[in-house]
């Protein structure tokens, strides 16, 4: 059964070539994004009909073909395992995606960033709901409105010392203080002026559509909040009250009077807890710039992606050595000497070829984007062909010494992996990148494509 083994190797290693294909076109050209949506939904489409066909069909198949009560029960027993193996390797799967996306692995996905970014920007508006309600300049409003504002500020960071805007400057947009302190340097003041959590910043000059007639620095560590003139007049005619008070405040500032009663102090802690209590967020989209900021967080981001394009391809390898090793079985069943070509699962081999080459393109260029070298990324690539190669192998020399039950629990995990991993990162991915009905129709193609491979065993 060495032979075997090795072939199994052999095949797992082609399937896998193509992620050196897609990552050499990815670190050579920057192709248009619908493009490789749809490559990527056609990959997918491909990689759907090969687990139905090849992991799930057969099994199946001897279920409904019984013909005698003890198949029957025997058969029904192997199904009940294939649905137990699928629920556990999607389990499993998700598992291990989150502990790789937590390190950063999460970047070799579009879509998972999207997903990641907009989770943190729906917690970062919930704790700055908590935090900035408390300014007067969200008093008494109605708690909708405050939630529509508050979702359409971005945040923005300083460090001690960095100037934030400057005399002269076209203002773009006003800032809230969440946390730290700033100073305001004005020619007609001796003394810097200086505003903490949940003052407002640049509303004069935003108001009056002038450049600003202040230098404004951090003097602490500072973390902002950023109204710009387009998400304000998105939200202008919807929250007239909220224009107004930028109007009042302004007014407030020039006249310098920035005292409140202790009574509406009061009556301002009393509001603010039935606010926060009934007070309700939605998602929203992230920008590019928080997008982008994702990989400055994660130093090792790009061995993370590595480990889980790795993660992605493990359950696919493993399977093509024991699917393998099932059809050799089958031909010594049948009496018959098999042959490298009789055994081969066409249709899953090209299943994983067309879903790797889309998969290595879109996760190379996110490479790029952490400044790894063109080589060490090939480098990256090529090692993933070679460990599929090993675990198509490892797979089939597994599977020598199982018996069927076990083996068709092995496929049952792949199968709920790759489906888990199809939902979950491909398709969505695809859909970020492409129009979604081209999405739908590119994952068919595949699908067929695919299903026409089986006609060459």
């Amino acid at each position: 059964m060495d032979k075997y083994v090795l072939w199994a190797g052999i095949v797992g290693a082609f399937s896998a070539i193509s992620l050196l294909i897609g990552s050499v076109i990815g670190v050579t050209f920057k192709l248009p994004k619908t493009c490789i949506g749809l490559f990527a939904a056609f990959g997918a489409g491909a990689l759907l009909s090969a687990l139905a066909i090849e992991l799930i069909a057969p099994t199946i198949t001897a279920f409904t073909s019984a013909t005698n009560e003890i198949d029957r029960l025997r058969e029904s027993h192997h199904f009940l395992v294939l649905v137990s193996g699928c629920a556990f390797g999607g389990v499993i799967f998700v598992l291990l995606d989150q502990l790789v996306n937590a390190k950063g692995g999460y970047l070799r996905k579009t879509a998972y960033i999207l997903s990641k970014v907009a989770i943190e920007r729906k917690s970062f508006h919930q704790k700055a709901l908590h935090e900035l309600i408390k300014s007067h300049i969200f008093f008494n409003l109605p708690y909708e409105k405050i939630s529509l504002v508050i979702n359409h500020f971005r945040p923005r960071f300083f460090n001690a010392g960095e100037s934030i805007f400057v005399q002269g400057d076209k203002s773009h947009g006003i800032y809230m203080i969440r946390k730290g302190i700033v100073e305001i340097y004005q020619q007609d003041h001796p003394q810097p002026i200086q505003l903490g959590h949940g003052e407002i910043i640049g509303e004069i000059s935003f108001i009056a559509g002038r450049p600003y007639s202040a230098d404004c620095v951090a003097k602490t560590n500072v973390e902002l909040m950023l109204l710009t003139t387009h998400e304000f007049e998105s939200i202008q005619k919807q929250v007239p009250e909220f224009e107004q008070r930028l109007k009042d405040l302004a007014a407030e500032r020039l006249d310098e009077n920035k005292k409140f009663s202790e009574q509406e102090n009061m009556e301002k802690q009393r509001w603010t807890s039935l606010a926060i209590d009934a007070i309700h967020h939605g998602t929203t989209i992230p920008s590019r710039e928080e997008m982008g900021s994702r990989h400055a967080e994660h130093k090792n981001a790009a061995f993370a992606i590595w480990l889980g394009i790795m993660l992605d391809g493990i359950p696919e390898s493993f399977i093509i050595g024991s699917t393998i090793i099932a059809a050799v079985l089958a031909a010594n069943l049948a009496g018959n000497e098999p042959s490298f070509w009789s055994i081969l699962p066409y249709t899953l081999i090209a299943g994983l070829f067309l879903s790797n080459m889309p998969e290595a393109l879109s996760s190379s260029q996110q490479m790029k984007l952490q400044g790894m070298s063109s080589l060490k990324i090939l480098l990256l690539w090529g090692s993933l062909v070679v460990l599929t190669g090993l675990g198509a192998a490892l797979g089939a020399a597994i599977s020598e010494h199982v018996g069927h039950g076990t083996l068709i629990f092995i496929e049952g995990i792949a199968a709920g992996a790759m489906l888990t991993m199809i939902c979950a990162a491909m398709l969505p991915e695809a859909a970020h990148l492409a129009n979604s009905n081209l999405v739908g129709l590119s994952t068919l193609a595949g699908f067929l494509c695919s299903i026409l491979f089986k006609l060459l065993e």
